[in-house]
């Protein structure tokens, strides 16, 4: 019996986690700030990004990436989900099966706190063979369950002050919908 809750649990959170329930899609709507930002608009939330940087098309699971038009370095990644009562440990655990399948990495401890806009959150971070935390995640739910999980990918060390000061904007920034 515990095998099927475990199942389910684990279902539950990665349907949860990857927007498989029911969510219109639409294109992002950018609109320029003046402060060298682009405000990026869904149906779903409302991030900035720095100007400049390409926003993908929204995969069938809920995914967009920013990145440096013309440049190598850097991404930025948002993921909508469905509403969960999952526990943060589920959805920790959840993610770091997607994580590490993608590239392997020393995962961190997750830390809970409160966003800017008040939406509880979840943030860890995979280090790399250097112990460098080249991947950082933010998970945020608002007050019905909704998430959003955020990320960076930084490629090298010395980009770091530069695309975390891109991170910390489009995390403070980031509004559910």
């Amino acid at each position: 019996m515990n095998l099927v809750r475990s199942v389910f649990i684990a279902t539950a959170s990665v349907l949860a986690l990857t927007g498989i329930y029911a969510q219109t899609k639409s294109e992002a709507r950018l609109s320029p700030l003046a402060d060298g930002y682009v405000r990026v608009e869904t149906d779903a939330y409302r991030i900035e990004v720095p100007k400049g940087w390409a926003v993908t098309r929204e995969t069938p699971w809920g995914q967009r990436k920013a990145t440096p038009e013309g440049k190598t370095g850097g991404e930025l990644g948002m993921m909508t989900g469905g509403r969960t009562q999952s526990s943060w440990e589920e959805l920790y655990q959840t993610s770091l099966y997607f994580i590490q399948r993608e590239e392997k990495g020393k995962a961190t401890p997750f830390t809970v706190g409160k966003s800017a806009q008040g939406y509880e959150t979840a943030s860890f971070s995979v280090l790399d063979g250097e112990g460098f935390a080249r991947r950082r995640f933010v998970l945020m739910r608002d007050g019905q369950g909704t998430l959003l999980a955020l990320s960076i990918r930084i490629p090298a060390r010395a980009q770091e002050s530069e695309l975390k000061k891109h991170f910390d904007r489009l995390v403070r920034t980031a509004v559910i919908r």
